[in-house]
């Protein structure tokens, strides 16, 4: 099981790159007297993308954080969807891609 991750604030530059890249939302934006992201540690799956998109390296591996297996398997059910909607969405875009092409070439 791959640990789950947390996001240390103090050098955190609120750039949202991890939160919109996560598969299962799990990265969530609060205006709590200062802009903080937050990982719900019970919808992370531990894929690390936010991990190797964030600028700074403030978003670290929490090696303490077990979690529980129903919502963890709860949480790749959601990532699996968001990956086979992912799948459309480019389907769906080299599709009119290569009909605009063949309209060009007529």
């Amino acid at each position: 099981m791959l640990p789950v991750v947390e996001i240390d604030v103090g050098p955190c530059i609120n750039c949202s790159l991890c939160r919109r890249a996560c598969p299962t939302e799990a990265i969530n934006y609060f205006s709590t007297g200062q802009r903080t992201h937050v990982i719900d540690k019970e919808l992370c799956i531990g894929c690390d993308i936010c991990v190797k998109l964030c600028p700074v390296d403030c978003i670290n591996q929490d090696l303490e954080y077990k979690p529980d297996p129903i919502k963890l398997e709860s949480a790749k059910v959601k990532a699996r969807a968001y990956a086979k909607r992912q799948r459309g969405v480019r389907t769906a875009r080299r599709e009119r891609a290569r009909r605009a092409a063949e309209k060009v070439r007529a």
